[in-house]
């Protein structure tokens, strides 16, 4: 059989925060590498486009050229009522609008020498012996060594998988719209380095107001759990009509957006050649929604296996699947487990993030990435517990023994 002839090294399907670092990540190591994405670049991207702290960390560049805000501090409420705030300091959030910070990483993944190729849509992937073949809509077929999947919820890469995600994997969707200042109502100035979370209103998620440069990003996200549907417009509609300060009919372009959550430690992000980051490899945080950090620490452990996999001759997949196993999957899973508790219970967690303030400020370190979900877990249990003097229902106990 005649071997493969390659064009590339690797190749990366997805140029979203995951596959831009991802291929920076293989280039500047002096693999051949192409980067493809399906829109034309720069496009738009509905997403909140929040940046913690620990997601900053990550890049080893200024990102100054792109943050379109400076966040100090948290105002949540519970049906847009009973309101408290969570500030601080120093910044613990960034704004970014994602078409601007997107194309900046793809930037910098051209300085260092990856090829790039937009406005071409991959149709098929399949793994071969000696490598793999990736399909383009127009028919063209290019060949690598190593293929990593950074194409989003409903992955075509992943979709090559012999045993792909399960239909029961817990996506949710999200509605969000753009709003410019000039449409908005008396918006406190005194909020505008902060963000606004919402809780009761939408089933499985929440509802919430970002404030950048030059308008507000407003959405809704909500997580299916056990074969419920969303009607995502409509909690949105409910939302936008409740924010006294927006105008329902000056919101113009509302877009939708899936989302594809952590939803189980043995998920599968890698096989053979094939290795999946960000959200194609559902690795979104299941209880707040946060991607971006996961989609750019997902990018560097793929390209850090297969260097690695090259130097020893060996498969990146099993490399990669225990490092993302051990470096995010035992965060993420304590994010699972929570969630569940706080979607069932949500009014109670609310009520004891409002009561101990230090839980708050737990979960900002959570956000830089000084602390762990699971110490965030064990203290809001002890806390919760407090809030009820210990009478706990069969109900809240049994759901607090699964976290």
């Amino acid at each position: 059989m005649t071997a493969m002839k390659r064009d590339y090294d690797v190749i990366v399907v997805g140029a979203g925060p995951g596959g831009a670092t991802a291929a920076r990540f293989c280039a500047r190591t002096g693999l051949k590498t192409l980067l493809i994405e399906k829109e034309r670049l720069p496009r738009y991207k509905p997403c909140g486009g929040c940046l913690s702290l620990k997601a900053i960390r990550l890049l080893d560049f200024d990102l100054s050229p792109v943050v379109e805000n400076t966040i100090y501090g948290a105002r949540f409420t519970y049906c847009l009522k009973d309101p408290f705030l969570i500030q601080t300091h120093q910044p613990f959030a960034f704004m970014v609008m994602r078409d601007r910070f997107d194309q900046f990483l793809v930037e910098k993944t051209i300085e260092t020498g990856a090829d790039i190729l937009d406005g071409e849509k991959v149709v098929t992937v399949e793994e071969r012996r000696d490598g793999v073949e990736v399909q383009l809509v127009r028919g063209k077929r290019l060949h690598c060594e190593y293929l990593i999947g950074a194409d989003g919820p409903g992955s075509t890469v992943a979709k090559s998988f012999s045993s792909p995600p399960p239909k029961d994997d817990g996506s949710g969707i999200g509605v969000e719209s753009e709003i410019p200042f000039e449409t908005v109502i008396d918006f406190p100035k005194g909020d505008l380095q902060l963000i606004h979370l919402d809780f009761g209103r939408v089933p499985n998620g929440y509802g919430w107001v970002f404030p950048k440069r030059e308008g507000l990003s407003i959405g809704i996200g909500g997580m299916h759990r056990e074969g419920e549907e969303l009607n995502p417009r409509q909690y949105f509609n409910v939302f936008i009509r409740a924010l006294n300060y927006i105008n329902e009919k000056k919101v113009s372009q509302v877009l939708g957006h899936p989302l594809s959550p952590f939803y189980d430690e043995e998920q599968k992000v890698s096989q053979g050649r094939l290795l999946l980051v960000g959200d194609a490899a559902h690795l979104t945080d299941p209880l707040m929604g946060e991607g971006i950090y996961y989609a750019l620490r997902s990018g560097m452990l793929a390209a850090e296996a297969i260097i690695e996999s090259k130097q020893k001759g060996i498969s990146p997949s099993d490399l990669y699947q225990d490092t993302v196993r051990l470096h995010i999957f035992e965060n993420l899973k304590w994010a699972l487990y929570f969630s569940r508790f706080v979607f069932r219970f949500t009014k109670l967690a609310y009520q004891a993030l409002k009561r101990y303030p230090e839980l708050g400020d737990l979960y900002l370190q959570v956000l830089e990435g000084k602390e762990t979900y699971q110490g965030f877990v064990t203290r809001v249990k002890e806390r919760m517990k407090d809030l009820l003097k210990g009478r706990l229902s069969d109900k809240i106990r049994k759901a607090m023994a699964r976290t």
